[in-house]
């Protein structure tokens, strides 16, 4: 039997993650498409999306929450502020009070708490295995998350498709969720955080209840924000003549088109099959997704150059026949093929960075260039809800095409990109990469 298996700590942070995983799927399947049917409109849909997304942009200040609390508190306090957050919709639909208004309070205010129970969750970690079983450990987590993602969007969709039950009787057994992982997490025992010498006292041992003084925090979380500008001013300065910055603009506005087309899927889906084909599809993306970054492994021997462009045109094609499909299983294979380039060349891409780029430099340059592709998509979540209340939500579909095709001409069109080396044969301050 594998130590892990053995390691009741390990074993209690798993399930945890696995019900916290389950009850996020659950939640954004169901509230999206509450607002979906209590708005009437791609509008609210896009609201919603925007919402949701926009507060993962603030992960940069989450950092010095979790050091200062408790990984058990943290995740208690959290599962519970998101229970009550959650519980207020269906309380409101019992004395027949519920407004997509309500629901569109709620959305942002889980959302920003969620973004603490990750970190805490990541924090947690190798606090409870030993060092040499930490790659495993994550590994699992991260199989875990992508697995539970996988399935519970589509229950997510079934739960709501179902007359007994619906998107607001899916968001009460999302409360139950959120209850059983306080149970878990509030039984966790890890042991004190190991504090280097030359550290500050950020942290009270997990056995304690003692707390940091606000002013200390905010004055944490004003250095941890002016570090973050820096850093990011540091990895746009290295980035600047390098191939990495001719890739990764343009996917600022796959990004952009993601977002977009996140914010019109139920209604898409409505169109294609209703609430279940919803869920059916989330599931589709992550399963894309997870097959793409399993397949990039086997594709570092590539040109690179050649792998973002014949990317970039297979992923247009799968948006196209998305939206001249009317069959199920078609739709949703094409949903699957039009994400798997974004996740196989995710993994590509870091590898990329992470080769060539100096040592020191590995964390900005990354944190930099993730600022520059997140920070879009929330924002086309939000045009994305008001282009389809005109136009309709398939056009979506074709305007991401579209974005592709537009990306796939701009790489071609650039000699140095075309001739970009693959993966594996780059190696640190590679002149083909860094001299572009």
């Amino acid at each position: 039997m594998h130590p892990l298996a053995r390691n009741w700590t390990f074993l209690r942070l798993l399930a945890g993650r696995l019900v916290t995983n389950a009850g996020d799927s659950i939640y954004y399947v169901a509230a999206l498409w509450l607002v979906h049917d209590l708005g009437n409109s791609t509008v609210y849909t896009g609201i919603a999306s925007f919402l949701i997304l926009l507060p993962s942009t603030l992960q940069f200040v989450v950092g010095p929450l979790v050091d200062r609390l408790q990984v058990r508190t943290s995740l208690v306090v959290t599962q519970a502020g998101q229970a009550l957050l959650i519980g207020t919709i269906p309380l409101a639909a019992s004395y027949d009070l519920l407004s997509v208004e309500l629901v569109l309070v709620v959305i942002p205010l889980a959302s920003l708490l969620n973004q603490v129970t990750y970190p805490a969750q990541s924090s947690a970690l190798p606090r409870a295995v030993e060092d040499e079983h930490l790659s495993t450990a994550n590994s699992v987590f991260n199989a875990a998350h992508e697995g539970v993602n996988m399935t519970f969007n589509a229950v997510g969709g079934l739960l709501v498709g179902m007359a007994a039950v619906g998107a607001v009787g899916a968001l009460v057994i999302d409360v139950g969720t959120f209850a059983l992982a306080i149970v878990l997490f509030a039984g966790l025992t890890l042991p004190a955080r190991t504090r280097r010498e030359d550290a500050p006292d950020r942290a009270a041992p997990e056995a304690g209840e003692s707390s940091a003084a606000p002013n200390s925090l905010r004055a944490q979380i004003r250095a941890e924000t002016r570090s973050y500008v820096a850093e990011f001013r540091d990895g746009i300065s290295y980035l600047r003549g390098t191939a990495f910055l001719g890739v990764i603009l343009p996917q600022i506005v796959i990004s952009f088109a993601m977002g977009m087309l996140l914010a019109v899927l139920p209604a898409y889906a409505a169109l294609r099959g209703g609430s279940g084909l919803y869920g059916i599809l989330l599931s589709g993306l992550a399963a894309g997704a997870l097959v793409g970054s399993i397949a990039a492994a086997r594709l570092d021997s590539v040109p690179y150059g050649h792998f973002i462009i014949a990317g970039s045109a297979l992923t247009a094609a799968a948006w196209i026949g998305a939206a001249i499909a009317q069959w199920t299983p078609l739709i949703v294979g094409c949903f699957a093929v039009a994400i798997a380039y974004p996740g196989g060349n995710r993994v590509l891409f870091d590898t990329l960075v992470q080769t060539v780029a100096p040592e020191d430099l590995i964390g900005r340059v990354s944190s930099s260039m993730a600022t520059l592709t997140n920070v879009a998509t929330p924002f086309g979540s939000l045009a994305g809800g008001v282009v389809a209340a005109a136009v309709g939500p398939v056009a979506i579909l074709w305007i991401a095409a579209a974005a592709n095709l537009l990306v796939m001409l701009y790489f071609l069109a650039r000699s140095s990109i075309r001739a970009l080396p693959p993966v594996a044969s780059v190696e640190r301050r590679d002149e083909r990469i860094e001299n572009f």
